[in-house]
């Protein structure tokens, strides 16, 4: 398609599209993990839709910016790991951050 927008002289900018849909992850209902991280407020949402009873107790929640912290926090969750902050520009450092402070408090 870009070659003949192209060829026929037509003014045309490429663009990026994506949409955010909740999985159906109801088969995971008897699993439990010791972290869950959500990127964006649609994964804190798909949390409560597929396990309205979710329950948080000792797992930790980890967010990904701003309005995913506010959705987890709106949702009643407890927000262990944060990123980005400073130290920690990505989840993947705030959740090194994390291991290493847990792992010298034993």
């Amino acid at each position: 398609m870009p070659q003949v927008l192209t060829s026929l002289t037509v003014d045309w900018t490429p663009g990026t599209f994506y949409r955010t849909v909740m999985s159906d992850l109801s088969d995971l209902k008897d699993v439990y993990y010791d972290v869950l991280a959500f990127f964006s407020p649609t994964g804190i949402k798909s949390l409560f839709k597929n396990f309205p009873d979710f329950q948080q107790n000792n797992t930790r929640i980890a967010v990904f910016g701003p309005t995913t912290q506010k959705e987890a926090l709106d949702h009643g969750l407890r927000v262990d790991i944060m990123a980005p902050a400073p130290g920690t520009p990505s989840m993947t450092m705030a959740l090194e951050k994390y291991i290493a402070e847990a792992n010298k408090a034993k």
